[in-house]
């Protein structure tokens, strides 16, 4: 099944096993090594010598009885091209079942019985200290195809690859999009459509027709025909009890929004895939409808944003919800991936109206049909992700408590292509309540907005700038359309922004945790050539010391957690840093600004910010404490690929306990 996320580990890894049975977002359980999840290895090619002993050597466990007659080794680089010396990749030694970093690349093992057949393979990630150019595919403004055109994604594993499926423009269901490293992105289908660019080309696999086989939605909606509907905001999932995988995805009527009856609906079904390839999404059953009368949408409950969450007993609810009356969750039935409670079918208007009227009434109907509340406001897209046996540390790095569960409800905030941030809330229980930041001797809010800016979620992600000293901006490899000389430029350098980000998936895979998002470009931005496009971008979060996630503010590159002194953090860049910190009152694009660290020569130092003098203090593997910003921040240190400089470096990224506000750090290489 699709875990949201599993234990936290005390370092990422990079370390993935195939040709196993794939459980949760791991990348598998195997039968024959004791763990999938194994720390990354790293080489020091800084000749600093930065990278701890622990950081360069890995052990694989096989477990009681697996025995391995032969090894087969080979390697490739980052992007999948074969590397003929295996050793230049890392080094494996038979006798100790070690795996010690030489140079960059994946070395692969393959475990072979007395037939001299594989029966296993371990793929070992190999790095430098920090990450190689990705070569991150190009944002465009022109095409729709990789990355570009991409909103509302939800990520799954399977078969080698990672797919993404995002809402569909009415081309045919929703688009697919397949990657064999969250880096590099192919636009396969949609869901309902056999050809590409041929919506609903072919059967059902049932064998209906389209028309035939959807017609439920079109019902649900309220649409002529099923050409007519659009879907919106996905979650896919693998399927807990059987093979294949679930899609909950919404439907909508967009050819008459503001309806000529004066309402707008939108309805939740469930579709089954057994392999992810376009065109083979058969339809299950109905989850919910909503029709909210247009200028009294208030008390109603929007049918769109669907998302899945298991607890550890294997309890299945879904969170959805927009606005309105806020989010909501209800439990599904996790061999059948409908609603536990029944009411599966399709409804009438005057019968939706009726279970929203009487959804606070305990033991009716609508209590049933709607759920339990879990947030309110101006707020949208729930997501809501499990980590267990979560530490929490003190200053020192020593644990002092484990959570056994917890649970993290992120929604966006405001509207999506103006105002979008991502923020969330914390719970030990999945239906709630989910508190946000507080004041000291305060107890906390529960998840709220009242304006789309202000609200009390932790606000994990807002919009911002990266400049550095030497004027480089946070910049990608972009296609765009220039006016004055009326042709298409390509592959051009772009400074672009984050903007408006939201409409995130939340994923732990192969041992690390990302969040795939929409990133939007400031449309009123004179200095943006790529408009008010978007694309999908994966940023990798982590879990800081207190238990709290936060998010780096790169793109994912490949980097792994591996463990960062203080004088790693003050020697990369001599103490030189931009710095965004994140206001709950702004949505605008916030430019970094310059600070500079000192180093006390044992564990943090000082650092400068617009005149005034704070500290920072280094703990554990990679943890740090940021004091005097208005706030304590906790937060973790992380190689990452930093754009515009174009070269690997450190980034930090932290929260305030009672600010709730993050804030980001990245080293500045130019100054």
């Amino acid at each position: 099944m699709k875990k949201r996320a599993l234990c936290l580990l005390l370092a990422a890894v990079g370390l993935v096993l195939t040709g196993c049975t794939e459980t949760g977002g791991t990348g598998g359980e195997s039968r024959y090594v004791e763990s999938s999840l194994y720390p990354a290895v790293f080489y020091d090619d800084t000749g600093e010598g930065y990278i701890a002993e622990k950081d360069r050597v890995t052990e694989i466990e096989l477990k009681e009885g697996v025995e391995a007659a032969s090894f087969k080794l080979s390697a490739t680089d980052l992007y999948g091209n074969a590397v003929e010396d295996t050793s230049s990749v890392a080094v494996f030694d038979e006798g100790s079942m070690t795996v010690t970093a030489a140079g960059t690349g994946i070395l692969h093992i393959d475990l072979c019985g007395e037939d001299g057949e594989a029966f296993e393979r371990v793929s070992v990630t190999s790095q430098g200290a920090y990450p190689a150019d990705p070569l991150f595919d190009e944002l465009s403004e022109t095409a729709s195809d990789g990355v570009n055109g991409s909103h509302d994604p939800s990520i799954v594993e399977y078969d080698g690859n990672y797919y993404v499926l995002t809402t569909g423009w009415g081309d045919g269901g929703n688009q697919i999009r397949r990657s064999p490293d969250m880096i590099h992105w192919e636009k396969t289908g949609t869901t309902f459509s056999a050809n590409l660019g041929r919506p609903y080309s072919g059967t059902a696999p049932s064998g209906n027709s389209w028309a035939a086989e959807l017609a439920d939605v079109a019902k649900a909606v309220d649409a002529p025909n099923v050409t007519s509907v659009h879907y919106w905001a996905p979650d896919i999932i693998r399927c807990p009890e059987k093979e294949g995988f679930w899609l909950y995805t919404c439907a909508v009527y967009t050819a008459d929004l503001g309806q000529t009856d004066g309402n707008d609906r939108a309805c939740i079904f469930l579709c089954y895939s057994e392999d992810l390839t376009p065109g083979s999404f058969s339809y299950v059953g109905m989850l919910f409808q909503s029709c909210l009368p247009i200028g009294n949408a208030e008390m109603y409950i929007n049918a769109i944003d669907p998302q899945i969450i298991f607890t550890p007993e294997g309890e299945m609810y879904m969170a959805y919800g927009s606005f309105h009356a806020g989010l909501f969750m209800f439990e599904l039935d996790p061999e059948t991936g409908l609603r536990k409670a029944g009411m599966n079918e399709v409804y009438t208007d005057e019968q939706v109206w009726e279970f929203n009227s009487t959804r606070e009434t305990e033991g009716s109907d609508g209590a049933k049909y709607c759920g339990v509340q879990i947030a309110t406001g101006e707020i949208e897209a729930p997501v809501v992700a499990r980590h267990d046996d979560v530490p929490i540390y003190d200053d020192e790095g020593n644990v002092t408590e484990t959570a056994d569960s917890l649970y993290y409800l992120m929604g966006s905030y405001g509207t999506l292509a103006a105002t979008y941030n991502m923020r969330y809330g914390v719970s030990e229980q999945v239906t709630g309540p989910y508190r946000g930041y507080h004041a000291p001797g305060e107890e906390g809010a529960i998840l709220d907005s009242s304006d789309g800016t202000r609200g009390t979620g932790y606000k994990f992600m807002g919009a911002y700038h990266f400049t550095y000293a030497d004027g480089t901006e946070m910049s990608a490899s972009a296609n765009y359309f220039d006016d004055e000389a009326g042709q298409l430029v390509t592959g051009a350098k772009v400074a672009y922004n984050v903007y408006a980000p939201g409409h995130n998936d939340l994923y732990s895979t192969r041992g690390i945790h990302v969040s795939t998002r929409i990133n939007r470009y400031n449309a009123n931005d004179p200095n943006s050539l790529l408009g008010g496009s978007f694309a999908l971008f994966v940023n990798q979060y982590y879990l800081n010391s207190q238990g709290l996630i936060v998010i780096n503010p790169n793109r994912y590159a490949g980097e792994r957690l591996r463990t960062v002194t203080a004088a790693e953090v003050y020697g990369v860049t001599d103490g030189h840093y931009q710095m965004v910190m994140l206001r709950d009152d702004s949505t605008a694009a916030l430019v970094s600004e310059g600070v500079q660290f000192t180093y006390n020569g044992t564990d943090g130092g000082t650092f400068q910010y617009r005149g005034e003098e704070y500290t920072w203090t280094v703990f554990g593997d990679y943890f740090i404490r940021i004091s005097g910003l208005a706030d304590d921040f906790y937060g973790v240190i992380s190689p990452a690929w930093l754009e515009g400089p174009d070269r690997g470096g450190l980034t930090i990224t932290a929260i305030g306990g009672y600010t709730g506000m993050s804030i980001y750090l990245n080293c500045d290489h130019t100054a």
